[in-house]
């Protein structure tokens, strides 16, 4: 298998269906997909039994334990040479997934990551704060790192399996996103970066990164600063 789809989902009946079938006609069904309901209770569940095509994977976590615990109980669970997160909203398009890796594989440098930036919506009014903490832990990054990257936070990470399995990710929450950058900046693997649409959601519809990443997010770069990366 070339690729494992980690699915993280929690309390997304609006969306799950519908995700579903983008990654049915984005070509992405000729990869592993792999669902994790980490903890759903508002019919979720229900839905993923019913819509999943045969011979992917579905598990089913007894309670929510966060998204990273839900990515790496997906990892333990992947085949494939490449891993990338797909959110259960439908903020992402899977047909952005075939050109991050594209991107990866013709890179002349291995191993590689692949990093889909989202365009910052500063045109939002509603998506200055969010737009602007995120920024800030790019800049944090880059002081503390002495590396760059813009939008740290993007669901979209194509990495080598065996790179996060040597990773042994640790976080639970959101924060995931910043050990994954911190040890890839540690390991000195390069990160690229390709433009991909991107279409925010806010509270009120059901987005549950609030802004109280920036905290968790800014001690998760001091914690993993001293973290060690890919052997």
């Amino acid at each position: 298998m070339k690729l494992s789809i980690i699915i993280p989902v929690y309390n997304e009946r609006a969306t799950i269906v519908a995700l579903i079938d983008r990654l049915n006609q984005s070509g992405c069904d000729k990869y592993q997909w792999i669902f994790v309901d980490d903890g759903s209770t508002d019919g979720t569940t229900e839905l993923l039994r019913q819509h999943i095509p045969a011979g992917q994977t579905l598990i089913v976590q007894p309670k929510n334990q966060g998204k990273s615990f839900a990515v790496r109980t997906g990892l333990a669970n992947a085949t494939g040479d490449w891993v990338i997160v797909q959110d259960a909203d439908l903020e992402y398009d899977p047909a952005e997934i075939p050109k991050l890796l594209q991107k990866a594989e013709a890179s002349s440098v291995q191993p590689v990551a692949v990093y889909g930036r989202r365009p910052s919506c500063w045109e939002r009014p509603s998506r200055w704060i969010f737009a602007s903490g995120v920024l800030g832990i790019d800049v944090a990054m880059l002081f503390v790192y002495r590396a760059w990257v813009r939008d740290h936070a993007t669901c979209y990470k194509l990495v080598p399996r065996r790179v996060l399995d040597a990773f042994q990710l640790e976080s639970t929450g959101f924060e995931g996103c910043v050990e994954i950058t911190a040890k890839l900046m540690h390991s000195k693997i390069p990160i690229l970066q390709v433009p991909i649409r991107y279409e925010p959601r806010g509270i009120a519809e059901g987005k549950k990164l609030s802004i109280c990443y920036g905290w968790s997010a800014m001690r998760a770069v001091i914690r993993f600063r001293k973290a060690r990366g890919s052997q």
